[in-house]
Parts: C-alpha cells; sequence; structure tokens
C-alpha cells in the first residue's frame, strides 16, 4: 500500500515538471506573501479560479528561481483517492527521494484544494515547524481557510489571502480589453463597456463561465456543486427540502435584509417544520461555503447591529440569475451585489445604514473608528422620486458622519452635484468598477 502511494505521487509529480501552464487572465497577488516564512492559504468559492492563481503564482516563481523548487499538487486528484493524514508527509519524502532541488533556494509546495486531506491543519502545522526549508502555499473552498478559522488552527502560522470570481475589470481583460479610464470616458469603447457590462451583470465573472458559450448550464452546475459537495455533504444536513428551498428563498433577497423568522414561518406554511435557529445554522454553512455574505446595520450599539436585520448578498450575480424566477431584469439589485463584491475585493469594511424615519443608505466604510466614505446605489436616478429619494438619504448620512461628499453609482450618469453644501458624486457602474475611486 505504502509503495503504491508513493508510486501515485511520483507519477504525478513527473506529471507536473512536464506540465505546461495553460493561459490565464492575470489576477493580483500581493507577491510579497511569497517572500515571508508564513503559509500562504488562499481561499474562495468553488470555480473562482484559485487553481489557476496557483498555476500564476508558479510561473512567477519560475522567473526566479529553478523550476524543480516549485510543486504542484490537486487533492482532488482522485488517483490520490482515499486520502489520509500522512499523504503530505509521504509526498514530501517521494519528492526528496527522487528529485534534486536547488539548495540556495527555497522549496516551494503549491497545494490545491487541501481541505480535502484529512486533519490538514493539523499535518501542515507539524510540517511547517519542522520542515523549514519548506514554503506552502495552499488553496481551499472551505472558510477553515479564512483568517478567523485560521487564527485557532494554524495560530499566526499563515498570511490569507481571498480569491473571487472575476472583477469587471479581469473580466474586461479576459474579453480582450485593455482599459485607460479617461480614454474610455470619450471614444466609442464605452458602448462596448456598457454592453460587456450587461453580460457580467447577468452571467457573473466565475472563469469558466465568461468563456463558455452555454453559461446558464454551467452555471446550474455551479450551484448544484456548492449546494450539495459543499454545504448538504459536508455538514451531513438530513432535511435536504428545507435546505433546498431555504437556499432559494435566500437567493430571491439578494440586496435586501433577511429575517430568519419570517423565512421559518413561511416555510411552515407550506408545510416545511423548521426552527428559527436551524435556519440560522444554515446560513453559517452557506457562508462557509463562501456562497453569500451578510453585512450588519452600522450603529455605535452592539445590540442594535445583532438585532437589526442583516442585508445578504451573494457571491456571484451568474448563480442567482440561472436559477431563481424573475419577473424583470432586477438591474439596481444586480448593481449593488456587483459594488458590495467590488468592495470587498478591494478589502473595505463595510455596513449599511438606517435610520428610524426609513431613510436608508446602501454602503459606508469604516476605517479604523471612522466612517469614511457613503455610496447609494441608484440604478436609473432620472425618476424624480427615486432621485429625491435616494439624494435625501445620502445627504442625511453625510450630515450624520461629517462627511463632505458621498457616492451614487447609477447606470449611465456622471456628474458632480452640490446638494445643501455637499458634493453628491454620480457615477456610472461601469466607470466606477474601472477607476477604483473608493
Amino acid at each position: 500500500m505504502v509503495n503504491d502511494l508513493r508510486d501515485r505521487y511520483l507519477y504525478i509529480l513527473h506529471e507536473w515538471f512536464q506540465f505546461e501552464v495553460p493561459e490565464f487572465i492575470e489576477r493580483p497577488f500581493p507577491q510579497e506573501y511569497l517572500d515571508s516564512d508564513l503559509i500562504i492559504t488562499i481561499s474562495g468559492v468553488r470555480r473562482s479560479g484559485k487553481t489557476y492563481l496557483l498555476y500564476q503564482i508558479s510561473q512567477y516563481l519560475r522567473r526566479k528561481i529553478p523550476y524543480q523548487n516549485i510543486i504542484f499538487v490537486t487533492f482532488e486528484d482522485d488517483r490520490l483517492f482515499p486520502l489520509t493524514k500522512r499523504d503530505l508527509s509521504e509526498l514530501i519524502k517521494v519528492y526528496r527521494q527522487n528529485f534534486e532541488p536547488n539548495p540556495d533556494c527555497k522549496i516551494y509546495f503549491l497545494l490545491d484544494e487541501i481541505q480535502y486531506l484529512p486533519e490538514w491543519e493539523t499535518v501542515l502545522r507539524r510540517l511547517y515547524d519542522k520542515e523549514r526549508t519548506i514554503k506552502f502555499i495552499i488553496t481551499g473552498s472551505t472558510s477553515k481557510l479564512m483568517p478567523s478559522d485560521i487564527a485557532t488552527s494554524l495560530r499566526g502560522r499563515t498570511l490569507s489571502y481571498k480569491n473571487f470570481p472575476f472583477s469587471f475589470k479581469e473580466f474586461l481583460r479576459a474579453k480582450g480589453m485593455s482599459i485607460d479610464t479617461e480614454e474610455v470616458e470619450f471614444s466609442r469603447r464605452k458602448d462596448e463597456i456598457i454592453r460587456l457590462l450587461k453580460e457580467y451583470m447577468e452571467y457573473g465573472g466565475f472563469p469558466q463561465v465568461v468563456r463558455e458559450k452555454a453559461k446558464t448550464e454551467l452555471l446550474r452546475e455551479y450551484y448544484h456543486s456548492i449546494m450539495y459537495r459543499d454545504v448538504i455533504e459536508r455538514y451531513s444536513i438530513r432535511n435536504i427540502m428545507v435546505f433546498e428551498n431555504f437556499l432559494k428563498l435566500l437567493v430571491q433577497c439578494m440586496a435586501s435584509p433577511v429575517s430568519y423568522g419570517k423565512i421559518a414561518d413561511f416555510l411552515k406554511s407550506i408545510g416545511l417544520r423548521v426552527s428559527k435557529n436551524t435556519l440560522i445554522e444554515y446560513f453559517k454553512y452557506i457562508k462557509d461555503a463562501f456562497f453569500a455574505f451578510d453585512v450588519p446595520i452600522f450603529s455605535y450599539k452592539i445590540k442594535d447591529q445583532i438585532q437589526y436585520p442583516r442585508k445578504l448578498y451573494l457571491i456571484d450575480t451568474g448563480l442567482r440569475n440561472a436559477i431563481t424566477f424573475r419577473h424583470s431584469e432586477d438591474r439596481g439589485r444586480l448593481a449593488e451585489n456587483i459594488v458590495f463584491l467590488e468592495l470587498l475585493r478591494r478589502n473595505k469594511e463595510v455596513y449599511y445604514w438606517k435610520d428610524r424615519a426609513g431613510y436608508e443608505v446602501d454602503f459606508l466604510i469604516k476605517e479604523g473608528l471612522t466612517i469614511k466614505e457613503a455610496i447609494q446605489v441608484c440604478w436609473q436616478p432620472a425618476d424624480s422620486k427615486t432621485f429625491n429619494r435616494e439624494t435625501r438619504s445620502l445627504i442625511k448620512v453625510l450630515k450624520e458622519f461629517k462627511l463632505t461628499s458621498g457616492y451614487i453609482i447609477t447606470e449611465d450618469l456622471k456628474e458632480d452635484k452640490v446638494i445643501e453644501g455637499f458634493t453628491v458624486k454620480f457615477r456610472p457602474l461601469w466607470l466606477w468598477l474601472i477607476s477604483e475611486e473608493v
């Protein structure tokens, strides 16, 4: 059995050293992480491009160190099943017995989908403490690679990086379009960018979906893989019908506050008995799979943050559009979800705001103890009633937090207006996404 395992790893290592990395869209990654002695963890939803990000890292490393010092293995490879906790130690042993790394350079082990390796946190902790010449870079589709959980499992031994589906700028590059913001604003390319934005809003930014023609079918496959493999199977959910219906209802709540009590009452009304606490637990699993996020209301009182409903956003608008029934294009909510994801990519701490009179602002950006930015998403502010409501809410926030300006993200309006002494910056979604003003 041991010899068979070693033979398999030897074959996979030879395969890697002969492997030609496929073309990829270069994605942002903090290269300085590679010079650290710490383990690098790359987490994110399945099919978001984590494997290709490892390929990108391997290409970058190959320009600096000998190729034999860089090893890539995916634990999703069925040739390695069944995996045991000793597999990684065996892999390192096989590598050292059969290949000659350059002793003047570190050895980089790029380990894809680490969550399939049993007890991987314990194994990595032991190897990290023992193998000082090896640098581990790991990916996984599990929240245990998020900083909050890594802090307990690997105790300060890691640097964490979150990977998302393509941003709009990456999406444009995948479509063969380079971006110069100032040039685009006054050229015919603007029309092409707006057309591509509509495609991005409809089908999202999963890398393979961007390239495929059968986009909706592929997105439905992703949805079911996440639902069944990353949630139902991983957490051994028994009441599958309740979970499926709960997830569908959540998807329809995108960019809206969520009440678990109301959802539980609705499910009971159609004969599916479930408690509010069970739904809260289900949502934790859904967040663990990186499928959805929730945003708290901003308040200086912790009680208010706990008490008020949180707004729900999804990892990708394409997933939502592929599996939900829509009676309209609903571009305002799609735009709001896209703005939220972009703020996450920019590492912003995000809240929403609402007062007792019902005025609401979609996003407050907090840095340290201070609110630094306010952003409202209003797809078509040409309607005077909508314009007045959204602007009035924004002005209230600017006054409350002593800000001089704020943003309203729109379909295609670009201008700055001074209202009650405050500057309201109207920006088209496409322009805000590529210019990174906030």
